[in-house]
């Protein structure tokens, strides 16, 4: 039985258009499913067997640290001149949730010796004051595309590690100590009769995308032909210390931009995550011994 020791391992993503980063995760998890459907014959007791009535599939998912020093498209995305920042997830998420013809293009996993071809499910990050920022991101895996089996690989033998050198692959790791999120993350309490509107101070964000893929078979072959991507929901949840509902019944979207920095702000550029048609969904408060009180926003927007 082999024995395998996971500790802050390499996962590394190839996308179909050759561009590959290494991001240092935390923790990982593979799952595999089968659908089976017993099959009854009038006048026998019992079923003749269990047949598959869905392609095999599965999903990865792990949590990684959120760095932001990865360049898409080999530097030739620009924002103002300067190459975008950022990790390949964050861009994947924005190239898939802006796509015109849905079709959605899979990316190879390889982690733990591990290899498949998966479709990002989903991403989520969190960013917060003087606090380093974590992500998690999950997948589908539908196949190998070469092999009869999901997916290649055993949990034995040498984990795969492209790049030893941990602490190369923490570089440029997220922080809220230059990150800043303003208006329209930041409520806003009418005016006072001695001075004006009272704008809330913004301590932390949680943001996540979900995506709803639909692969197409074609008879004889268990891999999708190609998967179409359908749907996707974006959230960011804000905490802040002033409370005001905000809720309207028909509110008009308003379009927002996050401005992610690390602790290395003068070298290393800012990540930006677009979000179209935000509205408020909910608003809570929470209030404890020796601390402000917090209130929680959540917006959203679907695409």
């Amino acid at each position: 039985m082999a024995t395998v020791f996971y500790d802050q391992a390499a996962v590394r993503i190839i996308t179909p258009y050759g561009v590959e980063e290494t991001l240092l995760a935390t923790d990982c998890s593979v799952n595999f499913s089968a659908s089976q459907t017993p099959l009854y014959s009038i006048g026998k007791k019992g079923s003749l067997g269990q047949f598959p009535s869905a392609a095999r599939a599965g999903d990865v998912s792990f949590n990684f640290l959120t760095t932001i020093t990865g360049d898409a498209n080999d530097g030739k995305c620009k924002v103002g001149g300067v190459p975008k920042a950022g990790n390949i997830i964050n861009y994947m998420a924005s190239g898939i949730k802006n796509s015109t013809n849905s079709l959605a293009s899979g990316c190879i996993i390889q982690v733990a010796g591990l290899s498949g071809t998966g479709f990002l499910n989903s991403y989520s990050f969190n960013i917060g004051s003087n606090t380093i920022s974590s992500s998690s991101a999950s997948f589908t895996l539908f196949g190998s595309g070469s092999t009869e089996t999901p997916v290649i690989g055993r949990l034995s033998g040498s984990l795969y590690s492209p790049d030893g050198n941990t602490g190369l692959l923490a570089t440029g790791v997220a922080h809220g100590r230059y990150t800043s999120l303003g208006t329209p993350f930041q409520t806003t309490l009418g005016s006072y009769p001695l001075a004006g509107p009272e704008n809330g101070t913004v301590f932390g964000a949680d943001y996540s995308i979900s995506f709803n893929h639909n692969p197409v078979y074609k008879i004889g072959q268990e891999f999708p032909t190609t998967t179409f991507y359908t749907t996707a929901a974006e959230s960011v949840n804000v905490t802040e210390d002033i409370f005001n509902s905000g809720l309207a019944f028909d509110e008009t979207p308003t379009d927002a931009t996050m401005v992610i920095k690390s602790l290395n702000n003068s070298t290393v550029g800012s990540m930006h995550v677009g979000l179209k048609g935000l509205k408020q969904q909910s608003t809570s408060m929470s209030a404890g011994l020796d601390d402000i009180v917090r209130s929680q926003k959540t917006l959203t927007t679907t695409y």
